[in-house]
């Protein structure tokens, strides 16, 4: 394990370069070959769906899932310590929401940033060199002394330890689907992205992109009662929003003013963080990525309705509820996620 004082294997200098370098060399590639290309993948794998099923889409969505998975092992090369805020959210669990609030509280509401890959590292990222090094200290420059570390993993992956903060966020895994379809579409697929049940097929399999809901929530839930470590649900957050950021400054230690908590309220808020989409998006993966996409899209509770159909999903919570089972979890599914059967709309 690296010591805090390591050489930095990249700068973030070379994090910007290498963004660059990627939009620049994908950009001609997506405007020259894109269409035709993604046109055939699309009608080969619809036709090969016809006499196979699923298994088309198999190979395709496999291939990304091992290249988003494959640095599920990054903190065995630096242990959270002092001024450590590692936000460790569920893929589109609110990420972007509940780190740039936490950014945000450790700079007191004053913190500005051309892009979040400057100035927040991500250890298991596919590309973490697109990120600002986990172990460049200027980041730690701030008001509170605090800088926030982003992860996907679960508690058994990041080492927990009495110096550092965790902020685990789990969603309702249906709404968690649909967000993760249409970013999916965006960012990587384009007009080759499978059909909905196709991926939702694909996101309860053994090794879906940035692993298993179940394994993460349950792994995170355990550890809650943890003083350093802050468990939290979106939808909780998400209703009631400057309470969820009260909390969460409180959990910090940090002691904000009213108009400090209201500007971050107002900074962090889905229509401010949508003018500033620009400031999330990552950088562009192949040449089906939209250079348009949306990273904040809706931030919405319930809203799987609108590309699942009532079977899907009721398969999809007995699915999540077994399985946690299985794990002999503790967290209650069903209270949170099937009591209220007016949730997901089709609307």
């Amino acid at each position: 394990m690296k010591p805090r004082d390591a050489p930095l294997e990249w700068t973030v200098q070379d994090a910007r370069k290498a963004r660059s370098s990627v939009e620049l060399n994908q950009a001609p590639m997506r405007r020259a070959m894109s269409p035709i290309i993604a046109h055939a993948i699309s009608t080969k794998s619809r036709l090969s769906a016809a006499f196979i099923g699923h298994k088309a889409y198999e190979s395709q969505l496999n291939k990304v899932a091992k290249h988003m998975n494959r640095n599920r092992d990054a903190f065995t090369h630096y242990a959270p310590g002092q001024g450590d805020v590692v936000v460790s959210a569920y893929f589109k669990a609110g990420t972007n929401w509940i780190m740039h609030v936490c950014h945000q509280i450790c700079h007191l509401g004053a913190a500005d940033f051309a892009h979040i890959q400057d100035v927040i590292p991500w250890p298991d990222a596919a590309e973490p060199r697109f990120w600002i090094n986990v172990n460049d200290n200027s980041v730690r420059q701030t008001p509170t002394g605090l800088r926030v570390i982003k992860s996907h993993l679960p508690a058994s992956h990041i080492p927990i330890n009495t110096a550092a903060k965790y902020i685990a966020v789990t969603r309702d895994p249906k709404d968690c689907a649909t967000s993760a379809y249409h970013f999916f579409k965006s960012l990587v697929f384009g007009a080759t992205m499978p059909p909905p049940d196709v991926w939702l097929a694909h996101f309860r399999s053994e090794h879906p992109n940035f692993g298993r809901w179940d394994a993460f929530t349950d792994e995170w839930y355990q550890v809650s009662q943890n003083p350093n470590v802050l468990f939290l649900c979106f939808e909780d957050v998400k209703r009631v929003s400057i309470g969820a950021i009260s909390q969460i400054a409180q959990f910090l230690g940090i002691a904000l003013s009213d108009e400090q908590l209201e500007k971050i309220a107002r900074l962090t808020s889905v229509e401010a963080m949508k003018a500033i989409n620009h400031k999330f998006y990552p950088a562009r993966q192949n040449r089906f990525t939209d250079p348009n996409g949306k990273i904040i899209r809706k931030g919405r509770v319930g809203d799987a309705g609108s590309l699942f159909t009532p079977q899907d999903l009721e398969a999809f919570d007995t699915h999540w509820k077994d399985a946690l089972a299985a794990r002999e979890s503790q967290f209650p599914y069903t209270e949170r996620y099937i009591s209220d059967p007016t949730r997901h709309t089709t609307a």
